[in-house]
């Protein structure tokens, strides 16, 4: 069996005149997700203009439809699985089959995601030159049962010894993989979207529609997921009387009716709390970003957050959950929580000065897409990602409170 699978293997290396670069293990493009599919979106994009030749995979059971990219990437869609605990492994498996049965057209796959482990041993099997984005440490995710976490944990073991070229998103994720796992692993963060201008008028259209003041309400978009805290975040708010000094509290970002967001939603118009679908429209959040008086990121489990860096470009303050990657990505142009002390937090808050010009110095430095996206550039060349951007990420050189906001 061992012969078979190394002869199959030869027999790619030997005849593979490829010209794909696949970007895999996503819910495809447009971005209309999380912050994987914009990270793909992005980087991409980038590939393509440099003439690349890509394929993005995206899946039917995440509402994509078929359509023409107008970069000129190749979208392939793949059916994936109308059970949502299911789908990712099911989409990796399709997947990883679809790259099987056309293993000479590619030069090298991009992979996002442990979770997508049957996709990628097939890869491997295949005998495809690849590098497997991480992600964060799933296995600590509160919305998973103990065999997804096991599962999730023994695959990113597995794919550490396999697979020479792992991505962690974040210098917390590279240390945790090089500690834990004995991994070394290439750093690449994600980047940045450029805030775009938009009318005065417009923008007063906008925060009309949804009965908000400018400066007057606090937001949080987010997936609605236990591990970024919105309901928690929506009960402390309650108990922190912040609407009866005028402020409102919005969180963007119901999709499926699950009992955590049925339970985040049931609290809409209560307490000037407004509970909204998820958001697509780019100029919408933006206006949403750039007029809130504080952005909450709530994301406790995982790496650099892309929703974070875009609170970074929009907002005028952010408060984040006091962890490694929070602390990683903000530094001392945040303001941090802890959960049990979300009141205080929420209290203190309001003393906060605008902070956004040190924020997007901090992403001008360490966080740029073009420079992301040559990393990859990098890797699919089979060279060193060579993020060559130092990071000053010890929270010891950072300010407290009291000196960064009195």
């Amino acid at each position: 069996m061992q012969a078979s699978i190394q002869n199959m293997r030869n027999d790619t290396m030997t005849k593979n005149n490829a010209s794909f670069i696949a970007f895999c293990g996503t819910r495809g493009i447009p971005a209309n997700y999380g912050g994987f599919e914009t990270a793909v979106d992005e980087i991409s994009r980038r590939f393509a203009e440099k003439g690349y030749q890509c394929q993005v995979f995206c899946r039917l059971s995440s509402g994509y439809k078929p359509s023409e990219d107008k970069y000129g990437r190749k979208l392939v869609y793949i059916k994936g699985s109308r059970r949502r605990k299911f789908d990712t492994f099911v989409s990796s498996i399709q997947t990883g089959w679809y790259i099987w049965k056309h293993r000479h057209d590619y030069r090298f796959i991009f992979w996002f995601n442990n979770a997508n482990f049957p996709g990628i041993i097939m890869t491997w099997l295949a005998a495809l030159p690849m590098a497997v984005n991480t992600d964060g440490l799933e296995w600590r995710r509160k919305k998973w049962a103990w065999p997804f976490k096991l599962y999730y944990l023994v695959s990113s073991f597995i794919i550490c010894r396999l697979c020479s070229r792992l991505i962690s998103d974040s210098l917390a994720i590279q240390d945790f993989y090089l500690d834990k796992l004995f991994k070394n692993t290439s750093y690449i963060p994600y980047g940045y979207p450029e805030p775009a201008p938009t009318e005065t008028d417009h923008q007063a259209a906008i925060l009309k529609k949804y009965g908000l003041q400018r400066g007057k309400y606090y937001l949080q978009i987010t997936r609605f997921e236990p591990d970024n805290l919105p309901l928690e975040i929506a009960r402390y708010y309650i108990r922190s009387f912040l609407n009866r000094r005028g402020y409102k509290l919005v969180i963007v970002g119901y999709k499926e009716p699950t009992p955590y967001a049925l339970k985040l939603r049931a609290m809409n118009g209560q307490n000037d709390i407004t509970i909204l679908d998820a958001i697509y429209d780019a100029e919408e959040l933006a206006v949403l970003r750039s007029n809130c008086f504080c952005y909450i990121h709530g994301n406790s489990v995982g790496g650099t957050n892309p929703a974070l860096l875009e609170a970074m470009a929009f907002c005028p303050r952010v408060m984040a959950i006091d962890s490694e990657f929070s602390h990683e990505v903000l530094g001392d142009s945040g303001f941090y929580f802890k959960i049990d002390e979300m009141i205080s937090a929420f209290q203190q808050s309001l003393l906060l000065f605008d902070r956004s010009e040190e924020m997007k110095v901090r992403l001008n430095e360490f966080y740029l897409w073009d420079k992301v996206a040559e990393s990859y550039i990098n890797l699919s060349e089979k060279k060193p990602a060579d993020y060559n951007v130092k990071h000053p990420s010890n929270p010891e050189e950072e300010q407290t409170f009291e000196e960064a906001y009195y």
